[in-house]
């Protein structure tokens, strides 16, 4: 068994790991997102997470009014 993205490129021939990685599929993990931040900078990454971050805490502070 091997699992293959929507694009039709594998992800493993190793059927333990296909299955370990349908089974997050199935449980509702982005594996796409999670291949696209592994191919940014760490830099780029950090960005990221602080502009997710302000945005939480916006919305926090908002909602607190």
């Amino acid at each position: 068994m091997s699992t293959t993205k929507e694009n039709g490129d594998r992800i493993t021939e190793n059927p333990q790991q296909a299955h370990q990685i349908q089974a997050a599929i199935d449980y509702g993990i982005d594996l796409q997102m999670l291949v696209d931040n592994a191919k940014r900078t760490p830099a780029e990454r950090i960005r990221r997470h602080q502009i997710a971050l302000n945005t939480a805490e916006k919305l926090r502070k908002a909602d607190h009014k």
